[in-house]
């Protein structure tokens, strides 16, 4: 079977011959591994796609995000300075708005219309012609919640879930139709099966549940179904300590839950076990980043035997890596795909 059948049984909650391991995130560690700067390859859709494709073909990973820390373009699109001219990933260095007053001034064909935003777009269609019949091609978005975030700054956000939360939901509704513009023409490639959703602000080491649930899952849950609607599979990932809000999963509806190893696995077993594929939880500091490979095996070792021999189940990291992850710590993860 291809890492990509593999990947999608465990989305389909079904027991594949082996689980499925990837390593989700890693633009940022892959631009470098590429001897390359954002700048240098944003406008060329082939040299992006290459980038993810050299990724797949150094790791075999069973599922890939696609467009992994290219996500703050469509931010610098709608009028944010950015930096971009290392392998880090593009950092803002201010807001699109100063105030919620100023939605009106965006605008999503603003995105569309930008060469970048096209090239960045097509990009997943020649990763997919490339190995899309191989792995699970998952291209990422930020979430609407994070979105709303970085168009108007994280602090103001934070104040606005409680002083304008009728504004902030015009803000996240708008956020919530950028990303599906931009994820809809992503979509349109028959190899490209499903898209995930990254909400790092809506971690629990940020928010309360009751403000993920006001402002976070609604706007998720609404992709989630759009996603759903085209009959392609949706992935959800929040930061942080989620054991809170593991219920709330369940009701947004992702085929796919990724969490953090702040997270139980058997608790989130107990939960989301036979109802959403989990997909967890190595740390992606610690040992993966500064350790040994044989520490990272370890590691990994202890999340399988944590979710047990049941179905519905993907290895990976709990998030995004640093760029200077050690290859042989990647490797000792990866490792697990040809054992198990």
């Amino acid at each position: 079977m291809t890492g990509r059948e593999i990947a999608q049984m465990a989305f389909d909650l079904k027991k594949p011959p082996r689980v499925p391991v990837t390593l989700i995130g890693g633009g940022a560690w892959a631009v470098r591994y590429a001897g390359k700067t954002f700048r240098q390859i944003k406008n060329d859709p082939q040299q992006i796609a290459e980038v993810f494709i050299q990724f797949h073909h150094l790791f075999q990973n069973d599922l890939i995000w696609t467009g992994s820390n290219f996500l703050n373009y469509p931010v610098h699109f709608l009028g944010c300075p950015i930096k971009d001219d290392s392998a880090d990933s593009p950092a803002f260095e201010g807001t699109v708005i100063r105030n919620l007053d100023e939605i009106g001034r965006l605008s999503i064909e603003k995105v569309l219309q930008n060469p970048t935003m096209q090239a960045i777009i097509r990009s997943h269609h020649l990763v997919a012609d490339a190995i899309g019949k191989k792995t699970m091609i998952v291209p990422t978005q930020w979430a609407p919640f994070t979105l709303t975030a970085r168009i108007l700054g994280m602090e103001p956000l934070l104040i606005a879930t409680v002083q304008e939360p009728e504004k902030l939901n015009r803000l996240i509704q708008f956020a919530t139709e950028l990303t599906w513009a931009i994820l809809e023409r992503i979509l349109e490639h028959p190899d490209i099966p499903g898209a995930n959703f990254s909400d790092p602000v809506a971690s629990g080491d940020v928010v309360s549940p009751a403000t993920f649930r006001t402002f976070s899952a609604p706007a998720i849950r609404h992709l989630v179904d759009r996603v759903r609607a085209k009959k392609k599979y949706a992935m959800v990932h929040v930061c942080g300590d989620t054991t809170r809000v593991l219920n709330d999963i369940l009701e947004i509806r992702p085929h796919a839950f990724s969490l953090e190893n702040k997270v139980d696995l058997k608790i989130a077993r107990e939960i989301l076990g036979g109802k959403v594929c989990v997909a967890g939880n190595v740390s992606p500091t610690g040992a993966f980043l500064s350790g040994t490979p044989e520490q990272v095996r370890a590691e990994a070792q202890a999340c399988l035997n944590a979710w047990g021999d049941g179905a519905g189940y993907i290895l990976t990291v709990g998030c995004d890596f640093s760029k200077s992850v050690p290859l042989e710590n990647m490797k000792a993860l990866m490792s697990f795909r040809k054992e198990r």
